[in-house]
């Protein structure tokens, strides 16, 4: 069994991003051992950390590097595998069947796609073990994305896709794996804006430092254009199909209810 978590980080420009780490459980317990050790149990934000501000504004620059550096030495140490799925919220919400819930923003489109890749990532790499999903708390679509997700888990053929075992929508501080999903949602997230949507930069040492020996390890996916049409035509297939259930299950109760 594995024990996957997922947070997520989105840009000013729009690129919204869910991304996250899967464990064994017995490397989730030294994870967590081995992080309280570096960030004490006050609890990590990347944005803070890369910024000097909340509870690191008083670190020095080379102190700063010095937990980056770490913090990715324990994550590269402690996981199995490593997903982060992108997209544009503009482009989501131009073609989203918003009429279906969970299609109403494009957190639990990437809640669903993220479940998606680590499913394929195990059955790709011959693994036969199941996942308890673990997504952070609180965001606003948090609702949609519950439900999309219990959705899911009562179509028998998604289940087993996705390797689902379970899942929970925990707040951070009571998940401490979800400070390293911050991490690489945030790096991710970064990437995709600014090296590969905007070129403003080179991809930032710390996401290489993250995936430069592991590479095997991680799927990383940005879905837009085709995909993302195709995808959202499948949905809106589902959605439909279940809307005439629907219908029909009121018809029935309705003719039950005249004789």
């Amino acid at each position: 069994m594995l024990q996957a978590y997922f947070d997520e980080s989105e840009r000013t420009g729009g690129i919204f991003c869910v991304a996250g780490y899967a464990f064994v459980p017995e490397q989730a317990r030294k994870f967590i051992k081995e992080w309280f050790e570096l960030f004490g149990t006050s609890g990590y934000r990347t944005v803070e950390l890369l910024a000097r501000q909340g509870r690191f504004e008083r670190i020095s620059e080379t102190e700063r590097d010095r937990l980056l550096r770490e913090a990715v030495k324990i994550i590269k140490k402690r996981i199995s595998f490593g997903v982060a799925v992108s997209c544009n919220v503009v482009e989501v919400m131009s073609i989203s069947p918003t009429w279906i819930r969970g299609m109403g923003h494009a957190y639990p489109l990437c809640c669903h796609l993220s479940m998606m890749a680590l499913g394929k990532k195990l059955i790709d790499s011959g693994s036969s073990e199941r996942v308890n999903y673990v997504f952070e708390a609180g965001h606003e679509f948090e609702p949609e994305a519950r439900d999309f997700v219990r959705s899911m888990a009562q179509c028998p053929e998604a289940k087993e896709a996705y390797r689902h075992s379970g899942d929970a929508f925990i707040p951070k501080a009571d998940a401490v794996p979800l400070q390293a999903a911050d991490m690489l949602a945030w790096e991710w997230a970064k990437f995709e804006d600014e090296t590969l949507a905007l070129r403003l930069r080179p991809m930032r040492k710390s996401l290489h430092a993250l995936v430069d020996s592991s590479l095997k390890k991680y799927c990383g996916m940005h879905v837009t254009g085709p995909a993302l049409v195709n995808f959202m035509y499948k949905v809106t297939k589902l959605g439909l199909l279940q809307s005439r259930e629907n219908d029909e299950e009121r018809e029935k109760r309705r003719a039950l209810r005249a004789t």
